[in-house]
């Protein structure tokens, strides 16, 4: 009876054995490379700092030159037609009046504009990313 056990002892042993070779070989990954798991995490922070200087100028020019001329003629009383001769009797009742103008003039604008200043930019950027990969080399 003592053999039995030791049999049945055997035989239990040689399943026990049989499953763990079998557990071993479904968990171990095909053609037996080495596997690996990255979990890799990026942090950054970048600033810019800008100044920029404005010195600006701008000259402007105008010049303009005009004249303006009016004249007008107007004529009171009567002149009757047919009659010639400045001592006839057609010119007696009538004057003549002449007015005229005449406006000239020069205009010169000079214009200097001049800008001066300094615009600060700051710029900052963060950055954050993750990456994880699996598998087998």
């Amino acid at each position: 009876m003592r053999q039995n056990k030791g049999l049945a002892s055997l035989k239990n042993m040689k399943k026990v054995l049989g499953l763990t070779i079998l557990t071993f070989l479904i968990a171990t990954p095909a053609l037996a490379g080495e596997t690996f798991v990255r979990n890799e995490w990026t942090n950054s922070h970048s600033r810019t700092v800008t100044d920029l200087n404005i010195d600006s100028k701008t000259i402007s020019n105008r010049y303009e030159k005009y004249s303006t001329t009016a004249d007008k003629l107007s004529i009171q009383g009567r002149i009757i037609p047919g009659k010639t001769g400045i001592s006839s009797k057609a010119y007696e009742d009538y004057t003549v009046h002449r007015s005229s103008s005449k406006l000239e003039g020069k205009f010169n604008e000079d214009i200097v504009t001049r800008v001066l200043g300094t615009v600060k930019t700051y710029t900052d950027v963060y950055t954050e990313s993750h990456e994880t990969t699996a598998g087998i080399r």
